[in-house]
């Protein structure tokens, strides 16, 4: 189980990433010895999961992971159901909806649909957002415990995107203590001058969350109220839905 958790926080670490790392900087990022990062990655590059480069020695992502991660965006029930009700956010508001998970201190985007406002670059499933500056990941990270948002954000690694960005970890704790209160989360301009967010949870049976609803652009602060009403309304008839069927899964978050 331990040599298992390892693994999964290496590939974390590299899915985070999108340069190629050496086995220091990977022991680093993962708290892990070298001599264990090495013996590690010697078994995920034997069945394809990870991938070294012959010149730099340094690892990325291999094809293994890319091919399980394509199957799981065509397959995976929570994402194939949020495309029709991602369609409806976008129709009512106008503004880009973004159905997204959290991978370490990044967010990942699953599925999104394109309102009329928008004037967001195309779309690619997989892109990772720094999740301290986006209403998702702030909503994510803020029902981890406090010790696994440090670990996976690297606090005092905080890039500050826009003069709203948040670095500073004593407030963005009052500002998850306010997420979990009204159970939303908003980014005021906190990544991009140009728009903002606003993003729900989409839960399993027991109230923990499984993956980010958000509506991102330009968005009306005076119409904020409405606007999560109807993200909230449309992120409940997902988990109903999905609950239905049978395919709505367990989170993996621990209540906070």
């Amino acid at each position: 189980m331990r040599a298992v958790q390892r693994a999964a926080r290496i590939v974390t670490a590299l899915t985070e990433h999108p340069y190629p790392l050496g086995i220091v900087e990977l022991a680093k990022f993962v708290g892990l010895s070298p001599g264990s990062v090495h013996r590690l990655l010697a078994t995920l590059v034997s069945v394809g999961w990870v991938e070294q480069n012959s010149r730099t020695s340094k690892y990325r992502l291999g094809m293994g992971a890319v091919g399980i991660g394509s199957v799981a965006l065509v397959s995976n029930p929570v994402v194939l159901d949020s495309r029709a009700h991602l369609s409806r956010i976008a129709q009512w508001s106008g503004h880009d909806a973004v159905l997204s998970t959290l991978v370490g201190g990044k967010t990942v985007q699953l599925a999104r649909s394109a309102g009329v406002n928008t004037e967001l670059i195309e779309f690619e499933p997989g892109h990772p957002q720094p999740a301290h500056a986006m209403a998702d990941g702030k909503l994510l990270l803020a029902y981890l415990p406090e010790d696994e948002v440090r670990d996976a954000v690297g606090v005092e690694e905080w890039r500050r995107f826009t003069r709203n960005t948040i670095t500073d970890f004593d407030r963005m704790r009052r500002e998850f203590e306010e997420i979990r209160a009204q159970g939303y989360a908003v980014d005021n301009f906190e990544r991009f001058d140009t728009g903002r967010g606003i993003a729900v949870p989409v839960v399993d049976s027991g109230g923990r969350p499984l993956a980010a609803m958000m509506c991102l652009g330009k968005l009306d602060p005076a119409q904020d109220a409405e606007l999560v009403q109807q993200l909230q309304s449309v992120a409940r008839e997902m988990s109903d839905r999905l609950n239905a069927s049978g395919d709505l899964p367990s989170s993996s978050f621990e209540p906070t």
